[in-house]
């Protein structure tokens, strides 16, 4: 079970406010203090600071909370195995992973299982979330995650390249990155890997996505291929994604100078997961290295 002292500080996040916890948990709201206290005390740091009446986490306070949650999957994955509930696995993906370079991967982990698999595809962001809220048990992703919180394999090192239509003006030319500036920019929507990985080299150049003539945000590759297929903007993504429009001619990438971006895709988990063995025999049956 989980600590109450835990229960009390996830309360307080989750109503935000001392008084709106102590209602919530049927205590008083001197106990709900003395719970934090406690916390505060035990793990040596200050957990939350006071901003009016809001309660807001401190750094420490928000590596405390994924630690919580954490304890919180554990704590389920422990009832469920006591209690002998084979439950399928729960695996995310990001969109592009899922799109371009699951499937196979999948019929081989299928080829050898008959067992209960679900699916969920979602940015980066909300992955990382769902593993921690333990609504996941592994994922694959593209984006950054804190290391301290999980463990990582990684299954392929992928190209990301500048995309655009086989008619434009930039087609065949040797170009810089701010040729590009004049043109519009799609890219994917916040929390998802590829907008980050992007938005991480234009921040090694000193640079950002609001040098770019105008931004159009879109969540579908389909659709984002689509628009570059008829218009003048530029996207990036990895070359899986539009390998093939790319091989029939239909897309086309730019050559931009000392532009060099590859980037690892990886299969993430909780640290200490009691599902640890099944996890890493899923992914070594979907990888052929079972």
């Amino acid at each position: 079970m989980l600590d109450q002292k835990l229960t009390t500080f996830l309360a307080v996040i989750e109503t935000g406010s001392y008084t709106a916890a102590a209602k919530r948990l049927h205590l008083t709201q001197p106990a709900v203090t003395q719970h934090i206290q406690k916390l505060e005390e035990h793990y040596g740091c200050q957990l939350f600071t006071q901003e009016g009446r809001a309660m807001r986490l401190t750094k420490d306070g928000e590596f405390f909370l994924h630690y919580t949650k954490m304890q919180q999957s554990n704590e389920r994955q422990l009832v469920e195995k006591l209690e002998g509930n084979h439950r399928p696995l729960y695996i995310g993906s990001t969109l592009s992973i899922a799109d371009y370079y699951l499937p196979p991967m999948l019929y081989s982990f299928l080829e050898k299982n008959n067992g209960g698999l679900n699916i969920t595809v979602a940015n980066t962001k909300v992955l990382l979330e769902s593993l921690l809220q333990g609504k996941l048990d592994a994922a694959f992703i593209e984006g950054i995650f804190d290391r301290k919180l999980f463990e990582a394999e990684v299954f392929c090192i992928a190209r990301f390249i500048p995309v655009v239509s086989k008619k434009h003006p930039l087609l065949n030319k040797k170009i810089d990155l701010s040729d590009l500036y004049s043109y519009p920019l799609i890219l994917r929507e916040f929390g998802s890997g590829t907008r980050a990985i992007f938005e991480s080299y234009l921040a090694q150049q000193n640079d950002s996505i609001t040098s770019f003539a105008s931004t159009w945000e879109v969540s579908s590759f389909v659709l984002i291929k689509h628009l570059l297929e008829n218009t003048n903007a530029v996207s990036f993504m990895y070359e899986a994604v539009a390998g093939e429009e790319i091989s029939i001619g239909e897309l086309g990438t730019l050559e931009i100078a000392d532009y060099q971006v590859s980037h690892p895709l990886q299969f993430v988990y909780l640290k200490n997961s009691l599902d640890q063995d099944k996890i890493m025999t899923f992914y070594s049956q979907c990888v052929g290295l079972q």
